[in-house]
Order: C-alpha cells, then sequence, then structure tokens
C-alpha cells in the first residue's frame, strides 16, 4: 500500500510539474502573440497551442477553455509582479530608497513583459466575472502581505505608525497598478525609469518617518 501511494504522489506531482510546464509555455505564448496588438480574444486555441509547442488535446486537458487559461497566466504574471515587490519588503525595514527603486523598477520591466496578458486580464475582467474575481483576489493577495510589511516596520519603528496599514497598503498597490497598467502601454521604454524615480520617491513620502 505504502509503495502504491508513493507512485501515486509521484504522479500527481509530475502531473503537477508538467501544467507549471505548459503554463510557462503558453504565457511566453501569449506574450509573443499578443505584443503586435492581436487582442487575447483573437487568438484561437489552436494558435495558443501551435506557439506554445502544445498539441490542442494537451491544452483541453489542463485548462477548461481560454478563460481558463487566462486566469492560471494571470497567477503566473502576479506571482513574479509580487517576487519583485519582494525583493524590497524583505530589506523594508533598512528604509534605503534604492532598495525601492531596484524593485520599482524590476516591477515595471515585469509589466512590460508580461503587458499583453495584463491588458487581457484587465479587458476580460469587465464582462466575465470569473476573470474578473480572480485579478482582485490576486491583488488582495498582495495588499494583504504589503500590509503585513508595514505592520512590521511600524513596529521597529521605520515605518509611520498613524497610517492604517491595510489601507495603506491597498492604496499603494492599486496605484502603481493602475499607473502601471494606463500608462506603459502608451509610453516609449525611456519612460520606465521617470516612473521608477517617481514611485520611489511617492513610497518613500508616504512610508517613511526621515525625508
Amino acid at each position: 500500500m505504502a509503495s502504491v501511494t508513493r507512485v501515486t504522489r509521484k504522479s500527481q506531482a509530475n502531473r503537477q510539474q508538467r501544467r507549471e510546464q505548459i503554463e510557462r509555455q503558453l504565457l511566453d505564448a501569449t506574450d509573443r502573440l499578443m505584443s503586435d496588438g492581436t487582442s487575447f480574444t483573437e487568438l484561437s486555441v489552436d494558435r495558443l497551442a501551435t506557439e506554445a509547442g502544445i498539441s490542442r488535446a494537451s491544452f483541453y486537458i489542463y485548462f477548461e477553455d481560454k478563460g481558463d487559461l487566462l486566469r492560471r497566466l494571470a497567477r503566473q504574471v502576479f506571482g513574479d509582479l509580487t517576487e519583485d515587490a519582494a525583493e524590497w519588503w524583505a530589506v523594508a525595514g533598512r528604509r534605503d530608497p534604492a532598495d525601492i527603486r531596484s524593485s520599482m523598477a524590476r516591477l515595471i520591466a515585469s509589466y512590460r513583459r508580461h503587458q499583453p496578458v495584463l491588458i487581457a486580464l484587465n479587458e476580460m475582467a469587465g464582462y466575465d466575472a470569473t476573470v474578473g474575481a480572480t485579478y482582485r483576489e490576486l491583488l488582495t493577495g498582495i495588499c494583504e502581505q504589503f500590509a503585513g510589511v508595514i505592520t512590521a516596520g511600524q513596529a521597529d519603528g521605520s515605518i509611520r505608525s498613524s497610517l492604517p496599514a491595510a489601507t495603506t497598503a491597498s492604496s499603494l498597490v492599486w496605484m502603481v497598478e493602475r499607473v502601471c497598467q494606463q500608462n506603459l502601454p502608451l509610453q516609449p521604454p525611456s519612460y520606465d525609469a521617470e516612473l521608477a524615480d517617481t514611485l520611489t520617491e511617492i513610497i518613500r513620502g508616504a512610508l517613511y518617518l526621515d525625508g
């Protein structure tokens, strides 16, 4: 019985690993196919699967439809964005603007790289309730993590104690999300450094006791 259990667990782990590999291939494929302005709704499953190097049958083994794919891609993208933010969160107590600047630059670069998927997510969230719920869930998760960083900073005296942690985190996360979502598609890459500098100053001024 123990042997059967181990085999089952190994099979499940292999399937999960394969799913994650396919999700990453499809994320890269979607970014490439939408880079010329093609909308997500215009992409067929056949085209997505071919670009990702998988079969149509494999697509439907792992995904119900394109909406399910987009929700899973969103989790991949927001996972990358969270890692970018965490670069600063991990050392927020140092109050070093260079830490914020580095994190913002990485986050903006991730938005640039995954811009097509984020645009598709934003568009579909308006008329697909399940996609919209996933969008809000992912951003809420980031807000909650950031609120924890603020609370810890307030405890050690590095962040303003008068700030309500949850509201502050939500305000700053949504500010960054909206400015990247709305501005980056309309601006050249040369704009990114200016945006990183600006976000750094806003966040620094909002959170830290010292200027």
